[in-house]
């Protein structure tokens, strides 16, 4: 090649030299402002990053963090409330974001003295609450827009289901059933996930009496005579299923076990309170009052 045709290709690579290098300089800048290493502890902020658009800053997850499906390849740090600070930090995290129900307190304080950035969101099983949490984690994630959104779709969601739902008047009678690990049926009261959710779905909670999780007999829950009966999957599995419960001394004579309204539903996607709220309730919703239409209203 000619010296005059060096030059002149010379003089052509070196606009694109340029234009790569401000490429470059930028994606640089970008990556730095955002977490390299985030570890989610509970299901439902798990589920905000996962709606946010930035699951891919994940590199752990707890226990209970098990939607979407994907997250379950991430490494296991340990139940929400027993969490360890060597499993933690093994990882090397740049930042934390977790539950209120994150635990035990002495281990959040171990942590937090190795100056890893750890954030800990608003607790409560209701709208405000749940909107609060995602503004917290996509300021902390650097998506406020993308939060903003987030919340909107929810918002308009709930309005609809909430609209279906206006002209409801007869409210069923509902037991929200646990299995202990004694065998002794487990209730909720108020001020749990589920007596939440059966009131914005327009049931009656037949211990709002009582407040948290209490034991019960199977005759005083059969005594109460509930309309419905609803339980997560793994806890009617634990009880032998739907027919062990029609076929149970007490509560196969309730009304719920007589008319099979028995209910089974994924725990995390009933009590998460997460970006999932509206479809939950929307669910729970049309099991109560059939006919409804809650689900089919959101899913347009």
């Amino acid at each position: 090649m000619k010296a005059s045709e060096q030059r002149d290709s010379l003089k052509l690579l070196k606009p694109l030299f340029l234009v790569s290098l401000v490429f470059v300089l930028l994606g640089c800048n970008e990556i730095e402002k955002k977490p390299r290493g985030v570890i989610s502890i509970g299901g439902d902020i798990t589920e905000i990053i996962y709606a946010l658009g930035k699951v891919d800053q994940l590199i752990g997850r707890d226990t209970t963090s098990f939607y979407p499906p994907s997250v379950t390849s991430l490494p296991d740090i340990g139940y929400v409330r027993q969490l360890g600070a060597e499993g933690l930090l093994s990882l090397s995290p740049d930042l934390i974001i977790a539950s209120s129900e994150s635990g035990p307190p002495e281990v959040i304080e171990q942590i937090r003295q190795t100056g890893i950035p750890f954030v800990m969101t608003e607790d409560g099983f209701n709208m405000p609450s749940l909107l609060s949490r995602i503004e917290t984690v996509g300021k902390t994630l650097n998506a406020e827009v993308e939060a903003q959104e987030l919340s909107q779709s929810i918002s308009e969601k709930m309005q609809i289901v909430n609209k279906k739902l206006a002209d409801v008047s007869e409210e069923p009678k509902v037991l929200f059933l646990m299995s202990a690990a004694d065998g002794s049926p487990m209730a909720a009261g108020t001020d749990t996930a589920a007596d939440s959710i059966i009131t914005m779905a327009k049931g009656e909670n037949i211990f709002s009496d009582q407040s948290g999780y209490r034991a019960y007999s199977y005759e005083a829950l059969a005594a109460a005579k509930p309309d419905v009966i609803m339980m997560m999957e793994h806890s009617l599995a634990s009880l032998g299923g739907i027919d062990a419960i029609q076929e149970h001394p007490a509560l196969g004579m309730t009304p719920a076990a007589l008319t099979k309204n028995i209910l089974s539903i994924d725990g995390l996607f009933l009590l998460g309170f997460g970006p999932r709220l509206p479809e939950a309730v929307a669910y729970v919703a049309d099991r109560f009052h059939p006919g409804l239409g809650a689900t089919d209203s959101i899913s347009r």
